[in-house]
């Protein structure tokens, strides 16, 4: 019966290694979730400032602002608790969208802007 012993043991570790995997690829898919939302939310964000500056601001556009701001500090906020529970490299700075990378501002790693 050791064999059948070593057998069980066996499909219990990898049942429980597909378990930790399934709940890593959750964790995945809700940080990437997470983090296209806050790119949107900045992209309409950019849109409204944008119209703001221009004088082409509708009525009500400093409220819509705000709701915005404050959607995007609970998204960053659920990415930084997604980010403890699991230890990941969620950060909410950052969205992994390419106007965050170096290559798009024009910028090289460790260079300044505005120098």
């Amino acid at each position: 019966m050791g064999f059948l012993d070593k057998v069980r043991e066996t499909a219990a570790k990898v049942s429980e290694k597909a378990e930790e995997a399934v709940a890593t690829g959750k964790e995945k898919l809700e940080e990437t979730k997470l983090r296209k939302r806050i790119g949107e939310l900045k992209e309409q964000l950019g849109g409204l400032v944008y119209d703001q500056r221009c004088g082409r601001a509708a009525a009500g556009s400093d409220a819509e602002v705000d709701r915005i701001v404050d959607e995007i500090r609970q998204a960053e906020a659920a990415l930084t608790e997604l980010a403890h529970e699991g230890d990941g490299p969620a950060s909410p700075g950052t969205t992994g969208t390419p106007e965050d990378t170096p290559a798009s501002t024009g910028e090289t790693p460790g260079s300044a802007s505005g120098s």
